[in-house]
This record gives C-alpha cells, structure tokens and sequence, in this order.
C-alpha cells in the first residue's frame, strides 16, 4: 500500500472516531473542550483501529481469491503445465474474474517475477505467505514445501487445499448469518442508554443538569467508562474466529 491509500484510511479512522467521540462528549459532559479533548484521543486511536480492520478485510479478500487461485493452478497442473507456468495460468483465470488490480493478481504477478529470476518457487512462496501471515496461505507453503522436496502430490495438495479453504469460508458465513440477529440486538443496546439521555433532554430539560456540574461530571465519566467497556464486551463476543 502507498502512502497516499495509508493516508486515507488513517484520514477516515481520524474522522469516525472523531465524530463518535463528539457524540459521546456532548451527552456526557456537555462541554466543548472536553468533547474536542475527547475527540481527538479517540480518533488517533481510530487511525491505527481502522487501519487494523482494514487489514483483516484485505486478508479475507485474499483468501478468497486464494482459493480460486489454487484450483486453477490444479488445473493448470492438470493440463500438464509445469509448477512455475500454472501460476501465469491460474494469473489470467483471476484476471477475468477479478480485473487486473485484485490483490492476488498483483501477488501473483510478483511470483511470476520472481521465478524468472530464478527464485525457488518454495521460497517465493513462503515470502508471499510470510507478507500476508494468513493461516490457509502459511499452510499451504508449507505443505508444498515438503511435497516439493520429497516428490509428493502436487495436483492432490492444490486441489485439498482449496477444498479445504471452501470448507472453512462456508463454517464463516454460516456463522455470521446465524449471529446477526445478536449483532443488531447488541448495537441496538449500545444505543440504548445514548437514547436515554437524549430523551431526558428533550422531554425534562434541566432534570440532568445536576450531572454536568464538577461532582456529577465524576459520575458521568464512571458511567462512560462502563458505557465503553460494555461497548468492547459486545463487540469481542460477536467476533469469532475460525
């Protein structure tokens, strides 16, 4: 990634935590340098959390397109094309289904420079597993790396691996539907309390007064505290991990 795409997701980040912090400042505390305050802590943070999502999307992403790559180098393997020429195969499958900017097409593209410079293809391979560090491609080098050196499969262990791959996209959707039903119920929760205080403002003006003064502000901040860490709970109970 350039410097000018880093830029723009710490921007959006910046901007997201930002806004968030300004919500969450003005119901607590009513108090503009606190909310600024507030804000900007929140949305440096956001810059290195959006930046960290944003790496586990483009990690999905490319174990997707992993998987396709693999089954068209079996093909490719198949067809009676060497290890080193199935991937420009499997390169030109991808394009059409993904367009020439897709993460494994310039992966792939990389390889291919690679083994015309007369790199190992199980070197090349564990450096690209290595730069992503997701678990289906560290696997899958490994295990070409000891079907390279002693005579194994390779047709069977493309084509196993991408089964496998399969198998493990479909347990993560299969998830995800059954859980998100829970996910809007909890985001809905989270709303809850901030619905709350936005009600007493509207429907009983001045009855929170007492909670915007030094003493009460003390309170509103354990309240916040609390807000938050129920806030993390909800979220890290509905990531699972497959």
């Amino acid at each position: 990634m350039n410097k000018k795409g880093k830029w723009k997701i710490y921007r959006r980040g910046f901007c997201k935590g930002f806004g968030k912090a300004v919500v969450l400042g003005i119901l607590f505390y009513r108090n503009a340098v606190i909310t600024i305050v507030l804000g900007c802590i929140y949305g440096i943070y956001s810059m290195f959390a959006e930046k960290k999502l944003f790496r586990k999307k483009q990690e999905t992403e490319i174990t997707l397109q992993f998987r396709e790559g693999l089954q068209g180098v079996a093909a490719a393997l198949t067809a009676g094309y060497s290890i080193e020429n199935a991937w420009e195969e499997a390169q030109k499958d991808l394009v059409l289904l993904y367009g020439p900017d897709a993460l494994l097409v310039q992966e792939f593209q990389w390889i291919r420079k690679q083994l015309l410079l007369n790199q190992p293809m199980e070197k090349v391979l564990f450096a690209f597993a290595e730069r992503w560090q997701t678990e289906d491609i560290l696997h899958f080098a490994q295990i070409f790396q000891t079907a390279k050196r002693t005579g194994g499969n390779l047709i069977a262990i493309t084509r196993t691996t991408s089964q496998k791959i399969s198998e493990k996209i479909e347990v993560r959707r299969e998830i995800d539907t059954m859980i998100a039903g829970k996910k809007m119920e909890g985001r809905i929760m989270n709303a809850i309390p901030l619905g709350m205080i936005l009600y007493f403002w509207i429907c009983s003006p001045g009855f929170l007064d007492c909670m915007y003064i030094s003493s009460g502000r003390i309170v509103m901040t354990v309240l916040l505290i609390v807000y938050i860490a129920a806030y993390q709970w909800s979220e890290r109970i509905s990531d699972i991990h497959v």
